[in-house]
């Protein structure tokens, strides 16, 4: 199948971002959630006395979070804090160079959907981005959307 007869030409050569690069985005974001995790709901189950080791309602309350930080922050401004700590950002196939944003139903596509079905065969989705030629995993194939570089090299 031939990824060009599905997805418009940008008017604009873009810097895909490879494999690595997007695992230290995704490193940096889960140090950041776990973070919040040991400083904000770890202390809150023990107030609360909720023991170790036992599902709570803090649980889901920490679920929305992580949720509401990968889909708010990537809709906002296609770009997580790892992201933009590595210079990469998450834009529309049909992107022109301009900073046209994502809609909800396109980013809760992405990373809800997509990345559950890029994980599941082993994470071959998401290995997938190795072996593409514009560096795309299932989950943005799904979403239509392409990762770019930012910064000048």
């Amino acid at each position: 199948m031939n990824e060009e007869q599905y997805e418009p030409m940008s008017t604009v050569a873009h810097r895909y971002a490879g494999f690595w690069i997007r695992v230290a985005a995704t490193l940096i974001d889960s140090l950041f959630l776990v973070g919040i995790s040991f400083l904000l709901f770890n202390p809150l189950r023990r107030l609360l006395g909720y023991p170790e080791g036992v599902y709570s309602p803090i649980d889901v309350v920490e679920l929305i979070v992580n949720f509401l930080y990968f889909v708010l922050l990537t809709w906002w401004s296609g770009q997580t804090l790892g992201k933009m700590l590595v210079g990469i950002r998450v834009i529309h196939a049909r992107n022109d160079g301009g900073r046209q944003r994502l809609s909800l139903g396109q980013v809760i596509l992405r990373e809800v959907i997509g990345k559950l079905l890029s994980s599941i065969p082993f994470g071959l989705g998401y290995l997938w981005v190795g072996w593409n030629e514009k560096k795309r995993g299932w989950h943005d194939m799904i979403a239509n959307t392409f990762v770019i570089k930012e910064r000048k090299k």
